[in-house]
């Protein structure tokens, strides 16, 4: 087979789109096997949750690296190359790297149907055992019980969050999502948790008495918000920390930040050196773009992107708007995939809103808009159904001065084509 060029690799990667979802984790469990099992060669830390699973798995991997670390961190989606998706030490994988994957595997990855999710999960472990990393932190893609990513042998397992998300496949009601989400939790490695709500604790709990492992919570007590300042102090027996600003702002991410804390405390009682130096600095100089990304611009409004896309994310996102920006209210560009709560969404929205410009998305997921506004009570906020992102945003731009706020919101897809077509970073 001739050797591939990184497009021709690209390409070949993400047509395997086509091959839809699989839940299950024989195949690829299989072709990790045919590799060598790379996913045993490091230290693994497995993150599951509704929200805030990938912010928390960037502020970890950032604490780690902060004290020298080699670390490998597997994310999805991207928001512009599909390179981001994994990194070693805050570096996405080179396309030389890439590319080799798909010269000496295509042959198997094809023999196998392994499907876009199970690839992926298998090119990041075997690229951080070739990188020589010294631990992972890996994100699921969705769910937990039958997501790729669940062939890991973990040293810690985290959930950080459970709400209504994709319900068609992971169940409709809180019990059932945390099941499939607690299916991380294996034996012999503790399991730590964040804020959830009390039907899914005793799901998660259940699971852990059953495995024989110890359940660790992050208490309240431990966290203490300034959420004015977007900061906080992390107290608890053997670990305190005065002051922690987070990079990432919001007050949703004071609790991602406060879990990373809690997990660095539950890594260092297991024998690995984590300094609060460390601690403090992982977490103030985390990158994780798309997240409350505030942009600010001589002349021209002050831009927020935000990749959150359901009720509980958009919840979280207007509360913190209305703490970083008091009495304001902005324009927004948005767009959604199918299946989302978009009634709730722009209920919310329209509490920090003036206008709408509405645009579909370059995916097959997105939702139609014209049927979408016949369908939603968008609570007398102004709004406009635009053909592309650029005569949505033009016309925005028309409107608007240096003293106004633009929020880009409702999916990565939208806030990634727009870092791409206007070159943020």
């Amino acid at each position: 087979m001739p050797k591939h060029t990184y497009q021709s690799a690209e390409k070949f990667i993400l047509s395997r789109e086509f091959f839809g979802m699989k839940l299950g984790l024989e195949n690829i469990r299989t072709f990790l096997d045919s590799l060598g099992t790379p996913q045993d060669k490091y230290k693994t830390i497995h993150i599951a949750g509704t929200n805030g699973k990938g912010s928390t798995a960037a502020m970890l991997s950032s604490i780690l690296q902060s004290q020298g670390y080699k670390v490998g961190l597997f994310t999805s989606p991207h928001l512009i190359s599909f390179r981001e998706r994994m990194k070693v030490n805050g570096s996405k994988i080179s396309k030389q790297a890439l590319t080799s994957f798909v010269d000496r595997n295509r042959k198997e990855l094809t023999k196998r149907k392994l499907s876009f999710f199970e690839l992926c999960a298998a090119m990041a472990f075997e690229y951080f055992a070739r990188s020589k990393v010294d631990i992972a932190v890996i994100e699921t893609g969705l769910g937990g019980r039958l997501d790729a990513t669940n062939v890991l042998s973990p040293t810690l397992t985290l959930t950080t969050s459970i709400s209504l998300d994709h319900v068609e496949i992971l169940g409709k009601t809180i019990p059932k999502i945390a099941k499939e989400k607690a299916g991380i939790i294996k034996s012999d490695c503790p399991h730590l948790i964040g804020f959830l709500p009390d039907k899914a604790v005793h799901i998660i709990k259940e699971k852990c008495k059953k495995q024989k492992i110890r359940l660790y919570k992050l208490k309240k007590s431990e966290t203490i918000i300034n959420r004015d300042r977007f900061s906080f102090k992390f107290k608890s027996k053997l670990l305190q920390i005065e002051k922690i600003t987070p990079a990432l702002v919001g007050t949703y991410q004071l609790q991602n930040a406060a879990l990373a804390v809690k997990a660095s405390e539950i890594l260092r009682t297991q024998g690995i050196r984590i300094s609060k130096k460390s601690i403090k600095d992982g977490i103030e100089q985390a990158n994780w773009p798309g997240r409350f990304q505030i942009k600010r611009y001589k002349n021209k409004p002050t831009h927020i992107f935000d990749v959150s896309h359901n009720v509980k994310g958009v919840e979280s996102f207007v509360e913190s708007f209305q703490m970083k920006f008091p009495n304001k209210k902005a324009y927004v560009l948005t767009g959604f995939v199918k299946r989302k709560e978009h009634q709730k969404i722009f209920n919310l929205l329209s509490k920090i809103s003036f206008y709408y410009a509405l645009v579909p998305l370059s995916t097959k997921r997105s939702t139609d808009v014209s049927e979408m506004i016949k369908q939603i009570d968008f609570k007398s906020v102004l709004l406009k159904r635009f053909a592309k992102i650029e005569s949505g945003y033009n016309a925005i731009l028309k409107m608007t001065n240096s003293t106004d706020i633009i929020i880009v919101i409702g999916s990565h897809y939208l806030v990634g084509e727009f870092f791409e077509k206007y070159k943020i970073r």
